[in-house]
């Protein structure tokens, strides 16, 4: 993904094993299969763009499955894979309304020596509102001090594309390039 541009994905099956969901722009991923291959690292990697406005850019799944590509792997890496780590300490990224199998880590995310994971302003964001499936533990997650557990007002101002894409220059909504049909279930 690249700086500052804009990715939508919808009802697609996204296969891959470390960092496999990475870069420096916006990406919306609605209503698709995260298969894991193997775990390495994270789901996410993402470096974020800084920038002299306030942005959005990261990474969001939204009404999702995040599950291990086939059933020979399940036992190799339940509990093991990890929603994601930062590049930098512009990472950001929330899993929203999406199943998680028994390959998560409990935790969640993992911390990435080199960059702080302080959760709060524009620093690392590593979040997740209304998971569910055996791979959610809310315990292991609360206790990480990593991963962040979203009430819906926390949540709202990434839940659609139209929330948190823009243009280059910083400003919303950004989704006329998307297809009318799509954007028009996001706009009030």
């Amino acid at each position: 993904m690249g700086k500052l541009g804009n990715a939508y994905f919808y009802d697609n099956i996204i296969a891959g094993q470390v960092d496999f969901l990475y870069g420096f722009g916006t990406a919306f991923i609605d209503q698709t299969t995260l298969a894991l291959r193997r775990c390495g690292g994270g789901i996410t990697a993402w470096k974020g763009t800084n920038t002299t406005f306030e942005n959005k850019y990261g990474v969001y799944i939204a009404n999702s499955q995040v599950l291990a590509a086939n059933s020979s792997i399940v036992d190799a890496i339940r509990g093991k894979c990890s929603l994601g780590r930062p590049w930098n300490n512009l990472h950001r990224s929330i899993f929203m309304d999406t199943y998680f199998d028994s390959s998560i880590l409990p935790a969640g995310y993992t911390p990435w020596s080199g960059a702080p994971n302080n959760n709060i302003g524009n620093a690392t964001f590593m979040a997740v509102y209304q998971v569910y499936g055996p791979g959610f533990n809310e315990t292991a997650e609360l206790n990480s001090n990593i991963t962040k557990i979203l009430d819906w007002e926390q949540t709202a101002p990434y839940a659609r594309p139209i929330d948190v894409f823009m243009t280059p220059e910083g400003k919303q909504p950004n989704v006329a390039w998307l297809d009318s049909i799509a954007a028009k279930t996001w706009i009030l």
